[in-house]
Parts: structure tokens; sequence; C-alpha cells
């Protein structure tokens, strides 16, 4: 039965793909750049504002253009607001993904690549993870897969799709989609100094470029326009100050993420795995025997090969300098990684090499791709009991909610996660220790507090003596109770 299976890939990634929709149905939103997004996508979807994405309300949102808000607030609205409804678009947006490396490794070097080279990307931990994440990159890599696939593919709606991936990557991160394609390019062509994949006409590429033009300025234009300030801190801030200091000042929204120059490579490392360290290993096999450096000067001499590898690596190059870094600057880079190993693994199982390895199809590439499925699946189930064990706020904000019998009163003290705004619907506020006391005077009904843990035995003389402490705590933060009883008490106590 293994064996019948281990025949066919498409059954693995079948397989492959369903923890990943368990972990988009079962995973609540934590940490920060989920709930972030998720939040403005929730004010977009609720406020009907298409044009500028809300930071919070009245603080507009510059740091990235509003393609993957509008998704997930369309998809918010067609399936209510839930965690898989917002991830929906970026699950669609890996398929198509998939769909462009397929159509691509099989023109590259046929069937048998092209389902190695899916079952690769599938299987990638960063890939796998940002495929059900409300995340900005997993659109950006759309755009450009769509944009690369386009100019090498000949058929003219693999040519529509290029183009119409350029104005998704535009609209998704901006101009920085327009240099990884330009980049890539540039540097595929240095490595073989030939060009053989298909051109393009001139006709058609002033039609192309005046259908992205078309589609993506009036957006800037208008975004200038309703929130002046905008094209100076994106296109300054964001894509060339941000690069350069990694202790950039201007940054508005505190997401800087500053690492030694060259942890690129590093992260690239833990966005393939485990397929980066085989094909790590594969190489340093390779450049070590004569007849493996003599395999790799033939095909660094084939231009779709040295077209994929400059693609490869680009985007590293591009951020080995840079200031501020996040492993999911990757992900673009990773599908053309996936057709190379792809070739890798099929070119593997053609040769008498399978012989002593049972072949890599079999065993081999089956235990390795379903590593992170694996993971996933664990981490699902386990944080779906658990959710107390990951940094989400879901469950404390509802039990608020269900505790609550008329309007929901919860404050964070001194900080609020976004987890807490998401699930909330906005309904829980910041408020500053030094503010609790005089606000509860003009509150009606309970009064939940949230605290995190490290400060509540520094702030806990702060807080009314009649709070209570409930037995409802997430990962961070314990949750007090102030009963309005307590607080009429306390009123009609006063001279």
């Amino acid at each position: 039965m293994i064996r019948s299976w281990c025949a066919r890939p498409y059954i693995w990634l079948f397989l492959l793909l369903l923890p990943q929709i368990f972990g988009m149905i079962l995973i609540p939103f934590s940490g920060t750049s989920e709930p972030r997004y998720a939040e403005i996508a929730r004010l977009m979807a609720e406020g009907g504002d298409w044009i500028t994405p809300w930071f919070e309300p009245g603080v507009p949102f510059w740091g990235k253009p509003p393609f993957s808000f509008w998704v997930q607030a369309l998809s918010i609205r067609l399936f209510g607001l839930n965690e898989w409804a917002v991830r929906l678009p970026s699950w669609l947006g890996f398929l198509a993904i998939l769909a462009a490396i397929h159509a691509l490794a099989r023109q590259y070097s046929g069937l048998r690549t092209a389902r190695w080279a899916v079952v690769v990307y599938a299987s990638c931990a960063l890939p796998y993870i940002a495929g059900v994440a409300v995340l900005t990159d997993p659109f950006l890599t759309l755009g450009t897969t769509l944009c690369m696939a386009g100019l090498v593919l000949g058929q003219w709606y693999w040519r529509a799709l290029g183009f119409a991936g350029l104005a998704i990557g535009l609209l998704s991160k901006g101009p920085l989609a327009g240099v990884l394609v330009a980049g890539s390019v540039a540097t595929g062509w240095l490595i073989c100094r030939q060009t053989q994949w298909p051109r393009m006409s001139g006709r058609v590429w002033i039609w192309g470029v005046a259908v992205v033009i078309a589609l993506v300025l009036p957006w800037y234009v208008l975004a200038e326009q309703k929130t002046p300030g905008f094209l100076n801190y994106f296109l300054l801030g964001e894509h060339v100050l941000r690069y350069l200091d990694p202790g950039w000042q201007g940054d508005l929204y505190g997401t800087a993420h500053v690492e030694p120059y060259g942890s690129i490579w590093g992260f690239w490392l833990m966005a393939t795995f485990p397929w980066g360290i085989l094909a790590l290993a594969v190489l340093l096999f390779a450049v070590g025997r004569r007849s493996g450096r003599q395999s790799l000067r033939k095909a660094l001499a084939d231009p779709l090969t040295a077209y994929l590898l400059g693609w490869s690596i680009f985007t590293l190059l591009l951020f080995t300098f840079a200031g501020n870094l996040l492993a999911t600057y990757t992900l673009p880079a990773i599908p053309a990684f996936s057709i190379l190993m792809g070739r890798t693994l099929a070119t593997w199982q053609e040769s008498p090499m399978k012989l002593w390895l049972a072949g890599p199809p079999r065993y081999v590439a089956l235990t390795v791709a379903s590593i992170v499925p694996a993971v996933t699946l664990i981490t699902s189930l386990t944080t779906s009991l658990q959710p107390s064990l990951i940094n989400t706020e879901r469950e404390l904000v509802r039990y608020v909610r269900g505790a609550s019998r008329e309007n929901v009163n919860l404050w964070y003290i001194n900080t609020r996660p976004f987890s807490a705004r998401y699930y909330s619907r906005g309904a829980a506020e910041l408020v500053p220790v030094e503010q609790v006391s005089t606000r509860l005077e003009r509150m009606e009904g309970d009064v939940y507090i949230a605290v995190r843990k490290r400060q509540f035995d520094q702030i806990q003389h702060q807080l009314p003596p009649s709070s209570l402490k409930t037995n409802i705590e997430s990962k961070k933060y314990v949750l007090l109770i102030f009963p309005g009883n307590s607080r009429e008490t306390r009123s009609r106590e006063k001279p």
C-alpha cells in the first residue's frame, strides 16, 4: 500500500495539505503580525473604506499597499469573521503558486519534475506556514511567481497572468515586486549570458505595462490624496530608510527587526527546511566530485536553469546587507528553488543511485516531505486543546464576551495585544494604570481588567482593592474583575 502511494506524488500533496487546512481552522491568531493584519482587514470590512487601510480608528496604515487587506476583507464579508475566512485568501494564493510552479517546471524538465516541484514547495516550512497565514508576503510571492512564469511560458494566458502578477505584487508590497522581478531576470542572464526563453513582442510589452499602470497607479494617487504623506513614508521610509538604517526612527508602527548582516541566508535555511538542508548536502557532494562539478557547469550553461537560479538567489543577495530583516523576506525565492530541487529529485530517481537508496521518491523523500505537515498537525491539535500555550487573547476575550450581560468592558492595562483588538472587535481598550480608578467611577456594569503577569506584582497596589482575580488567563495576561456592585457601594460610602 505504501509503495503504491509513494509512486503518486499528487496523493502526497493532498495528504500534505490536510494538516495545513486543520491549522488554518484550529490555530488562533497569535503574536504580532497575523492579528495585526487581521484587525486591519476587519476594520476595512466593517468600515467599507477600500482605499486606506487603518491601523486603528483614526490612524492610517501606511506600511503596506491594500491588496491583501482587500481580499481578506472581502472574504470576511462573504464568510463571516473567523480565522479560516481571513486566512482563506492566502491559501488560495498558495494553490495558485503551486499551479504556476507546476506549469513552469513541466516546461523546464517534464512532468516528473513538475510533480516533485509542487511537493517540495508544499512541504517547505515557510511556504507551508505562510500559505495559511494572514500576511502580505504570500501575495507578493504570488505576484512575483506569476510574473516570472509569465516571462517564460509562451501561452497568451500566462503572459496575461504574468502582468497581472506584477500588478498584484505592486499592490501587495509596492515597488519591491518590480525590483525582485527585474533583479532575478538580470541575475539569471549574468549567470549564463543567454536568453533563449520565449520573448515577447514590443506590442505585448506596451499593452502589458499599460494595463499594470492602469491597475496600480489609481490606488497610489487616491491613497496620497486621502492621507497626505503616504507616498513619502511608504516609498522613502519603508523601501529605502528601513533597508539602510537598522535603527530607523521614523517607523510609525514599531515593527523593525534588526538582524546581523547576512542573516537572510540563515533564514533561508529555516524557511526551506527540510529541503534546503538536503539541497546544501547534495551541492557539497557534487562540488567534491569531478563528475558533479561537470554536471553543475553543464546545468549553469542552460538558460532556463540560470533563470531559475537567478530567481532563487537574487532575493537573498538583495537582503544580505539589509538593516531590518524578517524570515518571510525569503519567500519569493522559494518557488524557483522548489523547481530546481524537483529537478534534482527527478534526476536522482532515474539515476543508478536509486538502487542503493531504495529510490528517494519511495522512502527518503516521503519522510522528508512529511516533517513540516506532521509538526503542523501536532501544533494544531495541541493549541486547539491548550490555547494558553501560544501568545493569543482569543480565549480570554471569549470568556469576557460570554460573561458580559451587556456591553463588553475589557481593559488592558498599559499594553494591548493585537489579538485582543481583533477578537474583541475593537472593544478591548488600552488604559494606563494611573487612570483606572478615575475611569471606573464612570463605568456601569462589571469591568474586566487584563494585566501582564510580569507586571502584576509591580502595579497591583495601583489597582482598586475590590478587584477580584479570576481563574482565566492567557499566556501573558491575567484577568481581574471589578464588580459593578462594589463600585456602587464605594460611591455610597463617600461623604
